[in-house]
């Protein structure tokens, strides 16, 4: 320990003290650049968090994602939370047209079956007659 320093004035010699100086100053500006670094993470942030409801949807799914819960839900819940009346009544208008979809497409199976049975039956009808 007395080999670091100077016996006369405490200090540490010349090599060491410039070796110290150079180690802070790389530390200073290692940590000045994480620190505007996270700065700007921290505010893309806080506008995605307030953003449109595209935003609000992503990042809603994605936490839920993570939890181990529906994303799909958490999505639909972000975006009626961060959209204007405009997205809200799209998206009323799509579920209420999934509805009708899941509603009708019975119905439209059965007709159309039913048409491939009249198209197969008028085939059979004009193969017979020829």
């Amino acid at each position: 320990m007395a080999m670091l320093t100077d016996a006369a004035s405490g200090r540490r010699p010349r090599s060491g003290a410039l070796f110290t100086d150079t180690l802070s100053n790389a530390l200073g500006g290692a940590t000045a650049s994480l620190s505007s670094t996270v700065d700007g993470w921290t505010d893309r942030l806080d506008d995605v968090a307030s953003g449109t409801a595209k935003q609000r949807a992503v990042v809603e799914g994605a936490a839920a994602g993570v939890r181990g819960k529906n994303p799909l839900w958490a999505a639909l819940k972000g975006a009626w939370s961060g959209g204007s009346a405009a997205v809200r009544a799209a998206i009323v208008a799509a579920v209420v047209g999934m509805v009708l979809l899941l509603v009708l497409s019975p119905v439209l199976l059965l007709v159309f079956l039913l048409s491939i049975l009249v198209v197969a039956a008028v085939a059979k009808a004009r193969s017979t007659t020829r």
